[in-house]
């Protein structure tokens, strides 16, 4: 019974999380941006890993215990593999995503503990300790309330509406799963099934952002080429692009021939800020370089 329904919830996340990284694609195409490039990775780390998982569930339920031992350190090895990655990769992008510089102590800290969760994790599927399994989900929680911390704090700093609202969502998410994953440290089954009904919830959080974001930069092209026809191809009004006052602002200095330093010094951001908002004005406008972004201002598309 409850290997059938630990497969039943690791088909659901397995279907959710396969149309999440189909739409990260299609995300990706529509605004390029680097966490459109590491949502799509944490969409396919995370289905391997979900699908490594339902491998092992239903070996238990198809096979006897001699070759179904053997199929289980197989598909686990690959499960630790995935599990040790996103330990490191999702404080990453946490804290790109809130223009939060990836530095040290992060990195040692976090390349640390993807380190010691390999190594208890692979002792726990020899030894089957309840220490050492109880010790692989300590480091999981630790990670998770870590990501759920930065989040909050630097929520109201993030200028990108969508995804204001999507870390809003997460931490919500996440503040509600605390009890359950709280019991799943002194509830064996409940352990069993907790990484997989985290990462549905957040991949059903994803697949919402992913398909409302989608759905409004297409909406967004459509309205840009019918102002375009509607003035001949000549002038279109940036209000389609939303770009912000704090963006206008690092156009202005761009047209000035400004660096990204000096633009940084000038308006008192750090380099790492401003690269995120060249990046945002390119996405926005469809531009790949400066020099587009000047042409575009000069056809007198800039009002």
């Amino acid at each position: 019974m409850e290997a059938s329904i630990a497969l039943l919830t690791e088909i659901l996340a397995l279907c959710i999380i396969s149309i999440d990284l189909g739409l990260s694609i299609v995300y990706r195409k529509l605004i390029r941006q680097r966490r459109s490039a590491a949502m799509i990775v944490f969409c396919a780390t995370s289905l391997g890993l979900i699908f490594f998982q339902l491998l092992d569930s239903w070996s238990a339920l198809s096979f006897s215990p001699p070759v179904y031992d053997i199929l289980r350190y197989i598909w686990m090895v690959v499960v630790i593999a995935d599990g040790a990655f996103l330990l490191s990769f999702v404080p990453y992008f946490t804290t790109w995503i809130i223009a939060h510089p990836w530095r040290n102590p992060y990195k040692t800290v976090f390349f640390i503990c993807s380190l010691v969760f390999t190594g208890v994790s692979i002792a726990d599927l020899v030894c089957d300790s309840v220490i050492l399994n109880r010790t692989a989900f300590l480091i999981c929680l630790f990670v998770v309330v870590f990501c759920l911390a930065v989040m909050i704090r630097n929520r109201k700093g993030i200028e990108d509406r969508d995804v204001r609202h999507m870390i809003l969502t997460i931490v919500i998410v996440g503040l509600c799963l605390l009890p359950f994953i709280m019991a799943s440290f002194f509830i064996d089954y409940i352990r069993t099934i907790a990484s997989q009904v985290l990462i549905l919830a957040y991949a059903i959080v994803i697949l919402v952002f992913l398909f409302l974001s989608v759905s409004r930069k297409l909406s967004e092209e459509k309205q840009i080429v019918e102002k375009e026809e509607e003035n001949g191809g000549s002038a279109v009004d940036l209000s389609f692009y939303h770009i912000t006052e704090r963006e206008e602002e690092i156009i202005g200095l761009i047209c000035e021939g400004c660096t990204n330093k000096e633009i940084a010094q000038k308006l008192t951001l750090s380099v790492n800020t401003v690269s995120n908002h060249i990046t945002n004005i390119f996405d926005k406008t469809g531009v790949r370089s400066r020099i587009d972004l000047l042409n575009l201002v000069r056809r007198g598309i800039w009002n």
